[in-house]
């Protein structure tokens, strides 16, 4: 790679999209000057990087590695007739949420070939058409969405028109392409394979590959690097999330239980939070996010804890397998109440099990389960919800990789009211003594690989047969999943398959070996990497350097002590914030609601703190209050769509200092309910009697 110099964001520019709307086109960020291909690496998930794709004035493919990504994105812009999302139907995209070892993984599932080319022909057709009622009718800028598997249909289609040319092409999280290399190395090294020779093309990540992988590879290792700079103009700006490690030797699917068992008894971690008017209320986390890499850790999880599917949103990848292995678990917990009950014949569930992410004022369930098909570019919404991650190094695709994966589920949760928006809990079993291996003994393997990817690609030139002997390299792949060799076959190259040496399936093993025997291999070397990430936020060495000072203290008196005296030095609002994003979040709070003065009324002591806090919270569970409220204002009888009914709530709850987030799900606390879709297609209830 060729590192150019950083592309330094203005004061005041939270997302891209607004650099041009402030400072002008020409003097913003503009992706439309890079005809060349290269790097950008935007630093910040969450900074806008794709809606300001989706929304300036150029031509432009969108290609992302996941179908949830695409179809979360599309669903923020149905009002927008220029932007398609072009989906192959018969696609099917591996995924590793298997609780099994890679080389366990099955074949992948044939479709029937008359299908698949309809559905490709389909996806071409409307691809052109889209194009044509852009020009013509919308008179918009083109914008397409595709998978990386299903791009070179998209590419076949543009080039039809003869307008490839004119189209920026970006792949988004671009680090897929080596992640998923383990798992569908030939579609992604199609997809690279069919980059090659376009101009226009951006990879981008928020967590591009570590740049001695990238610098392995032929196609990235020549490539001008851009890194966007969010700190030189703002440093403020750039506040990284609080993570909680929690090492243990038992099984995650235990800690997940403790955490589930506690909502469900509804101890819920509460914060004191004050709004603009300045009203003062405790507010709870009654939502919990669990990032797993295992449907079967889902299962598992919902089986042991007895969940049902009104509890749980389910979000993995929308494969039979995993319909069926969700559906079986809900019914297991849905047959043993029964039997407790005496039922016999119990109504078991037989429609889609896996959801959807919500949208902005959707309602969000107790529990939402996630798989790595949702860790990039999704957006949560929930003013409310703790994020729990769960990482186990001895299953080697299960372990989170710290690098890229854990800043991208980092930045999932979108909503700034959200207290533990920048908050997460993870859990972590590191590399047990028996899976440890040094770097010599890997390298002996990788040379073996290699030695033998040459001499069969060498097989192959010299022979006659090269078609029979591509078609059996491409049923070996296929089984054995390169445990022996490096051996892929292309097969879109031309007229016939053509074998090559998969780069990218041995640069991705490399660093799966690099995750689990140095990342994970104790827990020095996981808060090390974490550390070493910028992952504990380490941005401004004088705060850092007071931050250590405060965490030096032994106790909270001398702790609140060292706060009220930040009060006579000069910090600035932006110095102050970081200082507060290193240290625990219950002085923020302290501080937020009390100020340097009210602390020091208390005398710096932490009964003091919290008592006068509950005072100003005053009683936040008016149970009586809340019900008349809502009573008075639902009729029986009445239809509400769930996004009024929820507004109504919250603002009864606001009024009322009732510290609880509002779903319109509420109300069957008080009313026997029925779903409804209204005519227009909303979701709503309508009241059928008071309880």
């Amino acid at each position: 790679m060729k590192k150019e110099k950083p592309i330094v964001v203005p004061y005041g520019i939270e997302y891209l999209g607004d650099w041009g709307k402030y400072f002008g086109k020409e003097n913003s960020y503009n992706l439309e000057d890079y005809d060349f291909p290269h790097i950008v690496n935007k630093v910040l998930t969450g900074c806008g990087y794709t809606e300001y794709c989706l929304t300036n004035e150029q031509d432009l493919v969108l290609i992302s590695p996941r179908k949830f990504l695409l179809e979360n994105k599309i669903s923020q812009h149905l009002e927008d007739p220029n932007i398609y999302y072009a989906e192959n139907k018969t696609e099917i995209i591996p995924d590793y949420e298997v609780n099994v070892d890679k080389d366990d993984l099955r074949v992948r599932k044939e479709v029937d070939p008359e299908k698949k080319r309809e559905s490709v022909e389909e996806l071409k057709f409307k691809v052109i058409e889209h194009v044509t009622k852009c020009r013509i009718t919308y008179h918009k800028p083109v914008k397409i969405l595709v998978t990386y598997d299903s791009f070179r249909h998209v590419k076949e289609a543009l080039r039809t028109t003869g307008e490839l040319d004119r189209f920026q092409i970006v792949v988004d999280e671009f680090q897929s392409i080596f992640i998923d290399a383990r798992f569908k190395s030939d579609a992604e090294l199609e997809l690279v394979n069919n980059l090659k020779g376009l101009q226009k093309v951006c990879y981008v990540s928020a967590t591009p590959m570590l740049d001695k992988y990238l610098d392995m590879l032929e196609e990235f290792k020549d490539l001008p690097y851009y890194e966007f700079d969010w700190k030189t103009m703002d440093p403020g700006r750039v506040i990284k999330p609080k993570l909680d490690i929690k090492f243990t030797t038992k099984s995650l699917n235990a800690s997940i239980s403790k955490i589930i068992q506690s909502y469900l008894a509804g101890e819920f971690e509460t914060r004191p939070r004050k709004d603009d008017v300045g009203r003062i209320w405790n507010f709870r986390s009654d939502e919990a996010v669990f990032f797993l890499n295992s449907v079967a850790g889902i299962c598992k999880a919902i089986t042991t804890n007895n969940l049902s599917i009104d509890q749980c949103n389910v979000l993995c990848a929308r494969k039979p397998e995993n319909e069926k292995q969700v559906r079986d678990a809900f019914n297991y917990v849905i047959r043993k109440k029964a039997e407790q009950e005496g039922i016999k014949s119990p109504d078991l569930l037989k429609g889609p099990v896996i959801g959807k992410i919500p949208g902005k004022n959707e309602d969000n369930k107790m529990f939402t389960f996630c798989t790595r098909t949702v860790y990039l570019g999704a957006d949560f919404y929930s003013d409310c919800a703790r994020t729990f991650i769960f990482s186990d190094a001895n299953i080697e695709c299960l372990s989170v990789d710290i690098s890229m994966d854990l800043e991208q589920i980092l930045g999932r949760q979108r909503l700034k009211d959200n207290p533990w928006k920048n908050n997460a809990t993870m859990f972590v079993k590191t590399t047990r003594a028996g899976l440890k291996t040094t770097w010599e003994e890997f390298k002996e393997r990788l040379d073996e690989k290699e030695r033998k990817t040459i001499s069969l690609l060498n097989s192959y030139n010299v022979s006659e047969g090269k078609h029979d002997l591509a078609e059996k390299f491409q049923r070996d792949a296929k089984v054995s999943h390169y445990k022996y060799d490096y051996v892929a076959v292309n097969c879109h190259a031309g007229k016939d398959i053509v074998p090559v040496f998969n780069k990218l399936m041995q640069v991705s093993e490399m660093r799966a070996f690099e995750i689990q025997q140095t990342d994970y291999a104790d827990r020095f070397k996981v808060i090390n990497t974490i550390q070493t990430k910028g992952l504990t936020g380490d941005i401004n060495k004088s705060i850092s350097d007071l931050a250590n000072k405060f965490k030096g203290l032994k106790d909270v008196v001398s702790r609140l002590q060292f706060i009220v005296a930040l009060g006579d030095e000069d910090m600035t609002k932006d110095e102050l914030n970081l200082f507060f994003s290193y240290i625990p979040d219950k002085y923020r709070d302290y501080y937020d609601i009390l100020g340097f003065d009210g602390i020091k009324a208390c005398k710096c002591q932490e009964s003091y703190v919290k008592r006068k806090i509950d005072s100003l919270c005053g009683n936040s569970h008016k149970e009586d209050k809340v019900k008349e409220e809502i009573c008075r204002l639902f009729k029986v009888g009445n239809r509400y769509v769930n996004k009024d009914a929820k507004t109504t709530l919250k603002g009864i709850y606001e009024r009322l200092g009732y510290d609880k987030s509002a779903k319109a799900s509420d109300l069957e606390q008080y009313f026997e309910v029925k779903q409804i879709l209204t005519s227009d297609k909303k979701h709503g209830l309508e009241l059928l009697k008071k309880k």
